[in-house]
């Protein structure tokens, strides 16, 4: 411990303390010259000092003294730091310099360093807690099934505190600070393969790697345990917030939640909630079978309540057999049904053992999947019951969780302890069972990204990305994009470029077309409708030309300032039965994602759209389809005819592909696709591409507070 202190309400103490408590087998070395001794330690003076070279070292020092530190503990051979200290990137441009030579450091030498600017990391099952924070000064906690990484130590604290007041056992309890050099996804990873973890839950920001996040989180699925984040930074305030906060760019939220789907991280939108999934989920139950639930409480208003809540969380109340029925209905009195609610009125308190055995019957009823036991107003015969209750669930077949409500606490902690998930609200033991049927139905492991990332010919794309840098323009219209985009496999309509509407008048004839659309052609105009810079339907060389005429007039007039090149004239494209919109959005943390949904106005209006990171296949194409609200109409619902969605399948993986292929494209938009009837195709009739910024930032900094100095003070030298 460098800048060890003999305060144990000081980063550079308390971490001792709890080393001392827990009975740490290794051997600790406390590091400051003004001391002997500390917490029994014997103290050193210095890092070259002591006895060995130490395994672990953590940094409570001043941030002037942290940069050499780091640079002799690497000569030396130290394998890991924990560094305490704030006053990096989090601060300016000084603090980011010295944050980048730590993170240069662990690159070449395999140094591990947790931090800056972080709580430190506590392993419950060894002992090795030199995490700072006080939630572990509560009472020792037991060992357990949960790890906990958080980018705020203060919040990762708060989420421990929380589990250890509902006596729930704990693994890891990792902060990662600044992740100079150990990122939160390399906390998943190492907790996700140990076999006495459960479940992972944490507090993110910002995703720093986007692929050590996509393996870390494809490993933990396919280990079968969940990994469950609350993500901060979801609306563009908060993002700007956590920004300043990490230094780390918090992306899009419909990006985040699009990746997260797809790699089966559930997500959770409060602290409460977070908590709430670690103590469903690392409980051992057996999984669910389905989405079939049966209640069986005291109170008819609380059953009432928590079956609003199953609808509403996607849940069935479960109908229960005739046999079932028929035994129920043999313990209670004439005026209460035997039905699924199950309303046992006074008979928990007055006789617990029938109480159980009721439930048990209700668990063992072939229609149930689930169980939710809700009692109010329970007492006096509060141990009785909770013993019955917690008897039932380790031997059950199926989960069980708990809602216990103005009861006695003491049957609140029996339960928790027993491994039952217990919670103060119906709402809350529903939304539990519904995370339970979650967690069953994430896939096992993950289908990797095609190893054909590049499409037929984006080579037309690129040219004309790069022709367009060189030009220093950062918007690439229809009239060169749709032939490029021809070139690359999607189907296009037949075009001619034109600077009069006497050429337009030509070009008409030239395309031999019953009927042509001419649009302005002007990388300025993004909405040529709005600006009167489209006509459709024309039918003639003479309507062509007026119609270019009013069109360069009528964008004069609208947007003055606009820099005009020309007319499109394409042929109209029959037979689309649906639009469609497929788009490419670059995030600068994430990368390329991939989005599609109705097209024409719909898309800004509806906001039925759904995101998949690229590159993917024709089978993944589809399920974003599927996904969408809009899905019955391509699909044929009430009569209508079934759309060419292979054809769109396709070419929504030949746009995925094409997005990792050019990784100048920040953004793409083909609004409309217009899609036929099955067997008539997908055909592109409008696209725009926007640049990425040259340069654009990747990595961030980290935490814009002192959490150190806000928990515990000033560190001591």
């Amino acid at each position: 411990m460098l800048g060890a202190s003999g305060v144990a309400t000081k980063a550079g103490g308390r971490p001792l303390a709890y080393l001392r408590e827990t009975g740490f087998a290794g051997r600790v070395y406390p590091i400051n010259p003004r001391h002997r001794a500390l917490f029994g330690f014997d103290c050193f003076p210095s890092l070259d000092a002591l006895p060995e070279v130490p395994d672990l070292v953590v940094v409570a020092i001043p941030a002037e003294g942290v940069l050499p530190a780091v640079r002799q503990a690497a000569a030396m051979g130290v394998g890991a730091m924990v560094i305490y200290t704030s006053g990096f990137a989090e601060v300016g441009p000084e603090g980011g310099a010295a944050e980048r030579e730590i993170r240069g450091i662990c690159e070449r030498t395999g140094l591990i360093v947790c931090g800056p600017n972080c709580q430190g990391i506590a392993n419950l099952f060894n002992g090795l807690a030199v995490n700072f924070s006080t939630a572990l000064s509560e009472g020792q906690p037991k060992p357990g099934p949960i790890g906990i990484v958080s980018q705020s130590g203060l919040v990762g604290a708060l989420i421990a505190s929380e589990c250890m007041a509902r006596s729930l056992g704990l693994g890891y309890l990792v902060s990662t600070g600044n992740e100079a050099g150990f990122e939160f996804a390399d906390a998943v990873a190492h907790m996700t393969a140990d076999p006495r973890i459960r479940v992972v839950v944490g507090y993110l920001e910002g995703i720093r790697d986007v692929a050590r996040f996509r393996a870390a989180a494809l490993r933990a699925r396919e280990k079968g345990k969940p990994l469950v984040v609350l993500k901060a930074g979801r609306s563009s305030a908060a993002a700007r917030a956590a920004a300043s906060h990490t230094g780390a760019l918090a992306g899009s939220a419909r990006l985040h939640d699009a990746l997260f789907a797809e790699l089966g991280v559930m997500v959770e939108e409060s602290l409460e909630d977070l908590v709430d999934a670690a103590v469903t989920l690392g409980a051992a139950l057996p999984p669910p079978r389905g989405a079939r639930v049966g209640i069986v409480g005291n109170s008819g208003g609380f059953n009432v309540l928590c079956t609003d809540d199953l609808h509403r969380f996607g849940l069935e109340l479960a109908s229960l057999s005739e046999p079932t029925r028929a035994e129920i209905a043999a313990h209670l009195p004439p005026f209460l049904p035997a039905q699924n609610p199950v309303d046992l009125a006074s008979l928990p308190q007055a006789d617990p053992a029938t109480a159980r055995a009721l439930l048990q019957r209700v668990a063992d009823d072939p229609g149930v999947d689930i169980v939710i036991c809700c009692f109010g107003a329970i007492r006096a015969a509060s141990a009785a019951l909770t013993a019955e209750l917690a008897a039932f669930a380790r031997s059950a077949a199926k989960p069980m969780v708990a809602a216990w409500l103005a009861s006695a606490p003491a049957g609140f902690v029996a339960l928790s302890a027993a491994g039952v998930p217990t919670f103060t609200d119906p709402s809350r033991a529903a939304r539990a069972a519904r995370r339970l049927l979650d967690a069953a139905a994430r896939p096992a492991g993950g289908a990797a990204p095609p190893a054909d990332a590049a499409p037929a010919d984006a080579a037309s794309v690129a040219a004309l990305v790069r022709q367009a840098r060189r030009e220093g323009r950062g918007v690439i219209g229809e009239a060169a994009l749709l032939p490029a985009l021809g070139r690359l496999g999607l189907r296009v309509p037949r075009m001619a470029r034109v600077r009069t509407p006497e050429e337009a008048e030509t070009a008409f004839a030239a395309l031999g077309a019953d009927g042509v659309a001419v649009k302005i052609d002007s990388p300025d105009i993004p909405h040529k409708t709005e600006a009167g810079g489209v006509a459709l339907g024309i039918a003639s060389p003479a309507a062509c030309r007026e119609a270019a005429r009013t069109i360069l007039g009528a964008v004069r007039e609208k947007a003055p300032g606009a820099a005009i090149e020309g007319l499109l004239v394409a042929e109209m494209v029959g037979g689309g039965r649906a639009e469609v919109m497929i788009g490419i959005k670059r995030d600068p943390i994430l990368g390329p994602f991939v989005a599609v949904g109705l097209g024409g106005v719909f898309v800004e209006i509806l906001g039925d759209v759904a995101f998949r990171a690229a590159p993917f296949g024709e089978a993944e194409a589809t399920a974003l389809l599927r996904s969408l609200k809009a899905w019955p109409l391509l699909d044929g619902a009430r009569d209508r005819p079934r759309l060419d969605v292979p054809a769109l399948a396709r070419a929504i993986a030949a746009v995925s592909r094409l997005a990792v292929a050019v990784p100048e494209i920040g953004e793409l938009d083909l609004n409309p696709v217009l899609v036929g009837r099955e067997g008539e195709g997908a055909v592109v009739v409008d696209a725009l591409l926007r640049l990425a910024p040259a340069g654009a930032p990747r990595h961030g900094g980290g935490l814009m507070r002192n959490e150190a100095v806000e928990e515990s003070g000033e560190l001591d030298a």
